[in-house]
């Protein structure tokens, strides 16, 4: 072990330790509040700008350290404990054997378990808030039974949760007829599920952690012949649509291609309404839903005092037909030039010959730009279009006023010279030909 400054530099088996594309990492220590904590790092590149490898020891440690059949035995155990004497350790994340108590002794814990906490373990665990990773939120229970209730009508037997734990814990407690399967990547769940009812998973890059899992999953896709199959997916609001619409695509190929099916594996998608453009743009065949799920632990996304005036913001996109899925009687009607259910609010415009509404307003129509709009727009003369009363009637591009962005004569200019010099690129190329 060498030293440089405050930073240690621990050169013993590099074998060992996690690559970069520069080859084997270097195992660094520093000092964090008073407490030595060791890094891998790039070995080559001194400036992480260059090489942005980054990763606590103790982090790599947390992905490799699971053993599967040890915390299944664990867990069985404790479930043949009487609930005054079950433990579970939030600091550790996992059950404490009474031989073991004295190891925990200093942390946060939680005793006297009950059986129903042991099968629904979200109302347990501490919700995972960080935003740019987790974001961990949660249905509340009328969500979950709308959203059971629908694949029960449509006669789904078989539930992917993917990031949707409680619909997981409530299909398992409360429907005797339907299976479920739960892919998340809080790895907390190992502790309470079997290796056959959970599976630590990654929906941004569709990865499994573990390859058996892989075996698993691929299993559960080939149930029953696949009959009644069905997939629920609440990513965090935070992460880009991209990743996770190619994840579904390349799960529905799997799915058709597992079981030798032409049609596509039916999937639900919670996200907000806002997000409508990029979801229709990623996957051409999803329609949004008027349905709004709320959410246990986010204020914004519940019905009551506190929350959102026109409800919760998030919506189901979904590749099946709309007019197969009948909401609840309660804030919702059926529209029957639409053929769909939609929230009490959402009028249907004889103008458009459609339920206009997205964020829980009752829409107005304009007649002068053909469609409708928020009731809080105005039509604008000089914009030549509806916008929010106060605003700068300025182009989107240059911000000069006097025209709309599609008639900016400054991206005119930038379309004639891409045009220009795509032209003498492809003249270049004829001339060396």
């Amino acid at each position: 072990m060498t030293t440089k400054g405050s930073v240690e530099v621990i050169t013993e088996n590099l074998e060992s330790h996690p690559h970069c594309p520069h080859g084997p990492t270097i195992l660094f220590s520093r000092e964090v509040k008073g407490k030595k904590r060791n890094f891998f790092a790039c070995s080559a590149c001194r400036d992480r700008k260059h090489c942005n490898f980054f990763l606590w020891e103790d982090e790599r440690n947390k992905l490799t350290k699971f053993k599967k059949r040890k915390l299944f035995l664990i867990m069985n155990q404790i479930r043949n404990l009487s609930p005054e004497r079950r433990i579970y350790c939030h600091i550790c994340s996992e059950f404490v054997l009474e031989n073991f108590e004295n190891k925990h002794t200093n942390h946060s814990s939680l005793k006297g378990i009950s059986n129903y906490q042991l099968d629904h373990p979200s109302e347990i665990l501490p919700a995972l808030e960080d935003t740019k990773k987790e974001a961990q939120y949660l249905f509340s229970k009328a969500s979950i039974e709308t959203l059971v209730n629908i694949f029960k009508t449509l006669g789904y037997k078989n539930v992917i949760c993917i990031g949707t734990p409680r619909i997981h814990e409530y299909i398992r407690s409360s429907c005797e007829d339907m299976n479920s399967i739960l892919l998340d990547i809080d790895c907390r769940f190992h502790n309470f599920f079997g290796p056959l009812e959970y599976c630590w998973y990654n929906m941004f890059n569709d990865y499994f952690f573990f390859n058996e899992a892989k075996t698993v999953f691929e299993d559960f896709l080939k149930c029953n012949r696949a009959e009644g199959m069905v997939l629920i997916i609440d990513p965090p609001f935070g992460g880009r649509v991209e990743p996770l619409a190619f994840t579904l695509n390349k799960l529905n190929h799997q799915y058709k291609s597992l079981n030798k099916l032409k049609k596509d594996l039916p999937i639900f998608w919670i996200f907000p309404y806002f997000m409508e453009p990029q979801i229709l743009n990623s996957l051409s065949n999803f329609r949004m839903l008027d349905y709004k799920v709320e959410y246990d632990n986010h204020l914004l996304f519940q019905d009551g005092p506190k929350g959102r005036k026109q409800g919760s913001p998030v919506r189901i996109f979904t590749n099946v037909n709309p007019s197969l899925i009948r909401l609840p009687d309660n804030g919702y009607t059926y529209c029957r030039p639409c053929n769909r259910w939609v929230s009490e609010e959402n009028n249907h415009c004889d103008l458009c010959n459609s339920c206009t509404s997205k964020d829980g307003r009752t829409y107005v129509h304009c007649s002068t730009c053909m469609r409708c709009v928020k009731p809080t727009w105005k039509h604008c003369k000089q914009c030549g279009r509806c916008a929010q009363v106060e605003h700068k009637c300025d182009c989107f591009h240059c911000k000069e006023s006097g025209h709309k962005k599609s008639e900016c004569p400054l991206l005119k200019q930038l379309s004639c010279k891409k045009r220009k010099n795509h032209m003498k690129k492809n003249k270049s190329k004829k001339m060396r030909k």
